[in-house]
């Protein structure tokens, strides 16, 4: 344990439920503290060690910190309390946003937005949305899948029924976005040659020793080109919110300062 004359271990019940475990000078350590850095020790033995391995540590930041701040650094005093007023001025701003900045986006202000700053949202990789299933070269009808895969909306039914007896693969992503990468991680093709045929067709199928792969595009969209609304849409909604909040906090500050006669704010002479 440390042998330090200021520092005291000790056991002090508190009002709240919490107990010092250690003391130095006006700082305290509670039991609560203490317990979060030891809850992984294996053994008594070793929640002794990790115990005053960290007092130790505590104690020594605090012992340094004292003698840091005993001499005077205005430069770094000043720099301190820069610091400390932004941090206000910060958790002030957010509480602010949180209170009373509107943060519904309507769908009128995602398109207008999107026409407005298409050339802002192009594409940097290929996505595509639709359906993958991979089936064993012995599973019975691959060519009814095939049919069905020709309109899966139609014959959704049908094909997570087949999947569901029969797949060792299958993802349904009519609805949403995925990249291209997502898919070919799943497919026995490189992500060139897999660009190309989906350029050229909707329907894809390969086969390997093992199995199957059915895919079938519903909508596809390449590099370079504008990013579709929904894929773009939450991209939209967080720059719009961006825009709104420093709106928010500039109309703010220019109100305040608008009303600073009530602060006996007095402004000199100055070159």
């Amino acid at each position: 344990m440390l042998s330090c004359a200021r520092l005291h271990q000790r056991r002090v019940q508190l009002t709240g439920g919490d107990e010092v475990v250690a003391e130095l000078g006006t700082h305290k350590m509670f039991r609560s503290e203490l317990e979060a850095v030891t809850n992984l020790a294996v053994d008594n033995e070793d929640s002794v060690r990790m115990a005053d391995a960290y007092i130790r540590q505590w104690a020594t930041d605090i012992l340094f910190y004292d003698k840091a701040h005993a001499h005077e650094d205005p430069e770094l005093e000043a720099l301190v309390e820069d610091y400390r007023r932004s941090l206000y001025v910060h958790r002030y701003e957010e509480r602010l946003l949180e209170r009373k900045m509107p943060q519904y986006v309507s769908e009128a202000n995602v398109l207008s937005f999107y026409e407005a700053n298409k050339d802002l949202y192009r594409l940097h990789e290929d996505i595509l949305k639709g359906v993958l299933i991979i089936i064993p070269q012995d599973a019975p009808h691959p060519d009814r899948v095939k049919k069905w895969l020709q309109d899966p909306d139609e014959n959704i039914e049908h094909i997570e029924k087949y999947a569901y007896h029969y797949a060792t693969g299958y993802q349904l992503f009519t609805n949403e976005w995925v990249s291209v990468n997502q898919i070919i991680i799943r497919m026995p093709i490189m992500e060139a040659n897999f660009s190309q045929k989906m350029k050229n067709n909707d329907f894809i199928e390969m086969r390997d020793s093992a199995a199957i792969y059915m895919l079938q595009i519903t909508d596809k969209h390449f590099v370079g080109e504008p990013m579709p609304l929904d894929y773009a849409e939450p991209q939209i909604r967080a720059a719009i919110l961006q825009k709104r909040q420093v709106d928010f906090i500039r109309n703010y500050r220019d109100e305040l300062y608008e009303d600073a006669e009530d602060y006996k704010l007095k402004i000199y002479k100055h070159e």
